[in-house]
């Protein structure tokens, strides 16, 4: 089994990423203090962040920042909160001025506005996030992530080529500190008791919206960063066929893994290109920094697309009736004859949890499913595209 450890620690696709919400227009981020952050069993809790002036409300995380390489970005921002605030471009490289660590640059104080000037030098993955007050304010909310990719699809100069980004921020609160900021308890025995992906958990990584959809003929690039204060490692299965190719925003020897370690501010760009029917999870755990207990475990759920509901349904319509029948099937399911290649022609099915359920050659038009168990597969002959069959008894 193999582990990455760092050292400290779209065509065809259809990506959800609801809370990191892409930039629009004026460019302008504004902070506040008096967020509500709505869970998924209804309660909700505080919560300080960033939020487009256009849009008129700070969320969490904050807005995704999508620059391209080479860039010359000015970065707007506007405090009206009660506190200085800033905005640390974590991990670009950027000038000591624009770098929003208020020692070494400036603090925006409340009712004052500043612009953040850089240039997009390197595509990858980042994070920003308040450097006043860091543990803090970061804690209470207060980070976004950034990224920076090519025109051309590659990672970086002579990379791979992808089909499309999906960021996926990992992060944690305690819901103490976050009711009591003011009386919050010294961070070093802090016990975070929300754990995020992308501002949502639990029941709300479970809605269709948050489902990835990746195609099984090209790579998808996950955009991993973390602003948790737990360690967060995730759980890759052997068919997403994950790859990690960069780290804190520079490549790195490609490296097949099937877990990846992710400490504190750390970002990785990792490629996966699953199994065609692959409908299963990645599973995101939180430990502990001090005592290394398993607070949490968050699941990712990553799917084929040609399982896309408005995929299968095209899907279905590609296949006429009579193509492949009957369907739903009883005892038996039949393809036409002309798809038969001399017995090399190959037919899979999945089931419903997306796991393979069979694997066999074709020599004849009609395979036996009477020992199938009742239930919806999405079957595929060849390299055509699959589709979806019922079987009844």
């Amino acid at each position: 089994m193999k582990t990455f450890q760092p050292f400290v620690m779209l065509l065809g696709c259809v990506v959800a990423t609801a809370s990191l919400t892409a930039q629009s227009l004026p460019p302008q981020l504004f902070s506040e203090m008096d967020g509500v952050h709505f869970l998924g069993d209804g309660t909700t809790v505080p919560f300080w962040g960033y939020g487009w002036v256009a849009d008129g409300a700070i969320v969490l995380p904050a807005p995704l920042l999508e620059y391209q390489e080479g860039e010359q970005v000015g970065l707007a921002f506007t405090n009206p909160s009660p506190e200085s605030h800033t905005i640390h471009l974590h991990g670009l490289d950027v000038d000591q001025a624009n770098d929003g660590v208020p020692s070494t640059s400036f603090a925006v104080a409340t009712g004052e506005s500043t612009q953040y000037n850089f240039t997009a030098t390197h595509s990858g993955t980042y994070l920003y996030h308040c450097h006043v007050t860091t543990t803090l304010h970061l804690t209470m909310g207060m980070y976004g992530m950034v990224l920076v990719t090519r025109p051309d699809g590659t990672l970086f100069e002579g990379g791979p080529t992808v089909v499309g980004d999906v960021p996926l921020l990992f992060s944690d609160m305690e819901r103490a500190t976050a009711e009591d900021p003011v009386g919050s308890f010294p961070f070093h025995d802090m016990r975070p008791d929300l754990f995020f992906v992308n501002g949502k958990f639990g029941s709300q990584l479970e809605a269709e919206d948050q489902t990835i959809y990746a195609p099984t003929n090209a790579p998808l690039a996950l955009r991993l960063g973390t602003m948790a204060y737990s360690k967060v490692v995730c759980h890759f299965p052997e068919a997403l066929h994950a790859e990690v190719w960069m780290s804190d925003g520079r490549a790195v020897p490609p490296e097949a893994l099937d877990s990846l370690e992710m400490y504190p501010g750390e970002r990785f760009t990792v490629l996966i290109q699953p199994d065609p029917g692959f409908d299963g999870y990645v599973d995101v755990a939180y430990w502990h920094m001090v005592d290394g207990h398993l607070e949490a475990t968050e699941h990712v759920r990553v799917r084929d697309d040609a399982l896309h509901p408005s995929g299968i349904e095209s899907d279905l319509a590609f296949y006429e009736p009579g193509l492949m029948s009957p369907n739903p099937a009883g005892s038996r399911l039949c393809v036409p004859e002309p798809w038969l290649a001399n017995g090399t022609t190959t037919l899979r099915a999945w089931d419903s949890r997306g796991m393979l359920w069979a694997t066999q050659r074709l020599d004849r038009p009609c395979i036996d499913v009477s020992g199938w168990p009742v239930g919806t597969y999405v079957v595929q002959v060849g390299h055509r595209r699959p589709a979806r069959i019922a079987v009844v008894h």
